[in-house]
């Protein structure tokens, strides 16, 4: 993994440093997990939507960016009446497990002069996985308790390709397809399902069954991307 990135910064050092344009669009993405993680979780999806920003270079065809990510894995609602010693009003908890993630994106086009134009993909950053709760008397009401009950994040990167193909009805546009494979440092994380109340133990306390894995996913994209999208 560290090869291609140096060799990728090598380019990037030897580029003139003016610019041909910026590019920036967006992508929704769904990513299937693997090896160590599909074993803790199985077929769970993490889907995502994205912002990419990019520069390319004049005289080389490499661009190098910027990408942040957001997702939600997973979503319970449970309406409880045993919350609080005393009380016996319904109360609605909600719990969503967010991803977030920012990325270095290094890209190398190999053909630039066709109708579909490839790429190779190298990202570099973090993901941060947490997962947060609210709890109120009902959907319209202001919540009573909000917060988070687990949280981490660590290193990760990508590496893939994709192809681009031309938007007659976007100037500057293209539709991009991606294809990539992620991993990184372990993380600590929750999915639906993996918290439970305990109303009979002292006031009343969450039992939290944590998964521990790499946020290890093939991950397939589909976005629009602008050409000079900040001329």
């Amino acid at each position: 993994m560290r090869k291609p990135i140096l060799l990728i910064l090598l380019l990037i050092s030897s580029t003139p440093l003016f610019a041909q344009f910026f590019i920036a669009g967006g992508h929704i993405s769904g990513g299937l997990p693997v090896s160590r993680l599909e074993r803790e979780v199985d077929k769970l999806i993490f889907p995502t939507i994205s912002g990419i920003a990019l520069y390319e270079f004049q005289a080389q065809p490499i661009q190098v960016g910027l990408e942040l990510s957001f997702g939600i894995y997973g979503t319970k609602v449970e309406v409880r009446d045993d919350l609080y010693p005393g009380f016996s009003e319904d109360y609605r908890i909600r719990r969503n497990n967010n991803y977030t993630s920012g990325m270095a994106v290094f890209r190398y086009l190999p053909s630039m002069s066709s109708r579909v134009t490839p790429f190779i993909e190298i990202q570099a950053g973090a993901n941060y996985l947490y997962s947060r709760f609210t709890i109120r008397p009902s959907f319209f009401e202001e919540a009573i308790e909000a917060g988070i009950d687990m949280d981490d994040w660590a290193f990760s990167y990508k590496v893939g390709g994709g192809i681009q193909l031309p938007l007659p009805f976007i100037e500057g546009g293209s539709l991009e397809f991606r294809l990539n494979y992620q991993d990184g440092g372990t993380m600590r994380f929750l999915t639906k399902g993996d918290t439970n109340f305990l109303p009979d133990k002292g006031d009343g306390e969450f039992e939290y069954n944590t998964r521990q894995s790499p946020l290890q996913l093939i991950t397939a994209s589909v976005g629009i991307v602008v050409y000079g999208a900040f001329d």
